[in-house]
């Protein structure tokens, strides 16, 4: 008897670390969907609207109701201070603060980072040439991991069910 509820717990164990794992892949396709989203309401608010850059991503932190909220939130209010920071600091604090629920990997967040590094002490047309660039590398990262998001989620769940077999096998 306590042979099976071992076995049971060690399938069950596994296959919920694969699951997770699977939630991840889709969980990262959903948040560059919805980055991407954000990314071009700051564009338009600073090309069309003329909108100076801390208004715009204040205007974002009204606007998003999802987990981006509070990044934006964050980095509007830091803007709002005026306390002398640059805004690369304040948007790199941002990110390091405030996007760890968030389920982009670390190379999702550098090209993040890469984006705050060049807005903010530019002109107009270069920040919307910056973002521009940015948009294109958001979407080739997104056409990835959309490419493999269902080969991923399908190998983890199986790996988690297989791999819990396997150590309950070694362990009998």
């Amino acid at each position: 008897m306590i042979k099976m509820i071992g076995v049971l717990l060690v399938i069950g164990s596994s296959t919920a670390i694969g699951l997770y794992f699977s939630t991840m892949t889709k969980g990262r396709v959903k948040d560059l969907k919805v980055l991407k989203k954000y990314i071009i309401l700051l564009r338009g608010d600073i090309e069309y609207s003329s909108t100076p850059l801390p208004e715009a991503i204040e205007m974002l932190s009204r606007r998003s109701n999802d987990r981006f909220k509070e990044f934006f939130e964050k980095v509007a209010s830091e803007l709002r201070k005026l306390d002398g920071i640059p805004f690369t600091e304040i948007w790199d604090k941002g990110i390091r603060e405030n996007m760890n629920e968030i389920f982009l990997t670390e190379p999702d967040k550098d090209l993040l980072r890469k984006l705050g590094d060049t807005l903010g002490f530019m002109d107009k047309d270069m920040q919307v040439k910056s973002i521009d660039l940015y948009l294109e590398q958001l979407e080739l990262e997104l056409a990835e991991a959309i490419k493999t998001e269902k080969e991923k989620t399908r190998l983890y769940n199986l790996l988690g069910v297989l791999c819990g077999i396997f150590i309950t096998v070694v362990l009998i």
